[in-house]
């Protein structure tokens, strides 16, 4: 498998410029930003608009997120041949909330988690709750990333977008909409089957999800979990639902160091080869994005976009998905039904409902993790069906994507490749899948960035001003 990268990475250009043209597909001179001086090799926190950024930045930056940060906008200028200069380059910045690596402490990490994995077996449940309820409490009362979810990545779009406008003197820049068929949002549902019991539910929940119109993808691990992993899986596809791999055996050691996981991501590939599987997650969401380039997978689903109640902190800060070389990650934005029953002790999906709110504002990917070992108990049962009554209704009214991971990142692929072309006075999408691509338009509405197909019109949820007005 030669997985394909994003087309702006095969072609030389502007470097500034190639996450924003990633993201939006626009024609290469609608993105017209330089960086202007000289960046310094320290990296530090800054803002960017509404955005909180972490990069290089020829302004001030401060070494916490928690300190009061300089504004990276009020430096921008604007040439006479619509030239913006950005004393960051956004590309840069992009590319560090991805990857995390904005956190300074991974070392101190590591070395608690290693520790925390070598004595997990023995220790009680209930002390396992205590110890993850007050490291959430930790997190909470942090300012980044945001909870409960993080776009500061779409923040930074939406807002060089609202500088691009006016500096390309146009009223509106053409782009290829994010989701096929105009879909505002799009939505998968995924369940990782972590024990024998998992495995006696399954059936359930697939009847569960078949009842609501719903097919999801099972995670399923390969090795010493349970057995009959072969027929499992053979009987998961035939009903229509997909199959990933999730992890190797789940001890919590895949990521210990990069010798461990080379020899591990070589069997986890084998059994992926094996079973003709895709897609990947990692055992209780451990990952280190410098190392997908060992697996040998099409898509990866194991980064948060916010990672407070995961047992690895960080997040990428995007509901969207994006590439780390030819894997394509497509990120968790909302919280796991582990988190939601037993950590922050939820008797509602109000928490989910909101997180749906913001990411389908942002016109993001809603993803979800329900395992069929938790859903047994009527109460949690009982909530899951209630998510799934709200979802439909969703697809109904809101024109909702519902896909399988495999679905999403053929569209993705897909729409990477895609171009735009000016046919007449107007523009043409071409490209494989360009049948169910839909061309949008981003223009200035109230002062904010908007976005338009056809005779739909969508608001950005950021506080991003238009560059003459937040200048003025």
């Amino acid at each position: 498998m030669t997985p394909i990268a994003p087309m702006s990475d095969q072609k030389p250009g502007n470097d500034a410029a190639r996450a924003f043209l990633d993201y939006f597909c626009c024609p290469p001179e609608c993105a017209p930003f330089r960086v202007a001086g000289n960046l310094p090799v320290k990296e530090g926190f800054f803002r960017f608009g509404p955005a909180l950024c972490f990069g290089k930045t020829a302004a001030a930056s401060c070494s916490t997120p928690a300190e009061t940060l300089f504004d990276a906008f009020s430096t921008v200028e604007t040439s006479a041949a619509g030239e913006v200069r950005l004393c960051f380059d956004p590309t840069q910045v992009v590319e560090n909330l991805r990857r995390e690596r904005y956190q300074v402490d991974r070392n101190r990490e590591r070395l608690l988690r290693r520790l925390y994995y070598r004595i997990r077996s023995v220790l009680p449940s209930f002390v396992r709750q205590l110890l993850q309820r007050y490291v959430t409490r930790q997190r909470r009362e942090s300012v980044f990333p945001a909870w409960p979810v993080d776009c500061s990545v779409e923040q930074i779009f939406e807002t060089l977008m609202a500088l691009a406008i006016p500096a390309a003197g146009e009223r509106e820049i053409p782009f290829i909409w994010f989701w096929p068929d105009g879909n505002e949002a799009a939505l998968m549902m995924t369940h990782d089957v972590e024990e024998k019991r998992g495995v006696e539910h399954c059936q359930m929940l697939m009847d569960l999800d078949e009842s609501f119109g719903i097919k999801a993808a099972f995670q399923l691990i390969p090795q010493g979990r349970y057995q009959d992993f072969e027929e499992m899986a053979a009987c998961i596809r035939a009903r229509g639902f997909e199959t990933n791999i999730h992890d190797l055996d789940h001890d919590g050691r895949l990521y210990e160091h990069a010798e461990l996981f080379q020899q591990r991501a070589r069997k986890i590939n084998e059994y992926a080869r094996k079973y003709g599987m895709t897609g990947f997650r990692a055992g209780s969401m451990h990952r280190n994005q410098d190392w997908f380039g060992m697996l040998d997978f099409q898509y990866e689903m194991s980064v948060p976009t916010v990672s407070h109640l995961e047992p690895q902190k960080g997040g990428c800060c995007t509901v969207t998905p994006y590439f780390v070389g030819g894997v394509l990650e497509l990120p968790l934005t909302t919280i796991q039904d582990h988190g939601v029953f037993y950590i922050l002790g939820e008797r509602s999906i109000d928490l989910w409902k909101r997180q749906i709110e913001i990411i389908s504002a942002h016109h993001g990917l809603i993803s979800f993790i329900i395992h069929p070992d938790y859903i047994v108990h009527t109460r949690e049962r009982g909530l899951y069906r209630e998510l799934l009554e709200y979802i439909s209704r969703l697809r109904q009214e809101r024109n909702i994507w519902l896909a399988v991971p495999g679905d999403i990142n053929r569209w993705w692929r897909e729409r990477s490749q895609m171009r735009l072309v000016q046919a007449g006075a107007g523009w043409e999408i071409r490209g494989k899948g360009s049948e169910r691509a839909q061309l949008a338009y981003a223009g200035i509405v109230d002062g904010r960035v908007s976005y338009r197909i056809a005779d739909k019109r969508f608001k950005c949820s950021s506080e991003g001003l238009s560059a003459r007005e937040k200048l003025s």
